[in-house]
């Protein structure tokens, strides 16, 4: 076998030369964001839109449920306001999101004429 080569046909690097960002991640054009300080580039996490349900009664925090769109998981979350819902999380299933606020749900205002 050359010594420019590994097994299964796979080429070494170049002395010199940069890692090479995947086929894949350029064709499909989907976003990539750099990391500060790092020089490494990472692609945006998946949107997952979110069920959030206002404070009730004595609850003060708001409570929100999403699916993962990676593994399919069904995930639940609190948060202390309505914008702090929103945002780039690890899930409990340990998969990177962005959580959307879809639906609100909210009790209405005492006296408010339906």
């Amino acid at each position: 076998m050359p010594p420019d080569k590994k097994r299964h046909g796979s080429q070494v690097a170049e002395p010199g030369s940069r890692p090479k960002t995947s086929a894949a991640a350029k064709q499909a054009g989907s976003p990539v964001r750099i990391l500060k300080g790092s020089g490494v580039k990472r692609q945006q996490a998946p949107l997952a839109p979110a069920s959030v349900f206002g404070p009730v009664g004595r609850r003060k925090s708001w409570w929100y449920t999403y699916r993962c769109r990676i593994c399919g998981a069904h995930l639940f979350g609190r948060a202390k306001t309505l914008d702090a819902v929103t945002g780039e999380r690890r899930a409990g299933c340990g998969h990177r999101i962005t959580v959307m606020a879809a639906r609100i749900y909210t009790q209405p205002e005492p006296g408010a004429v339906a």
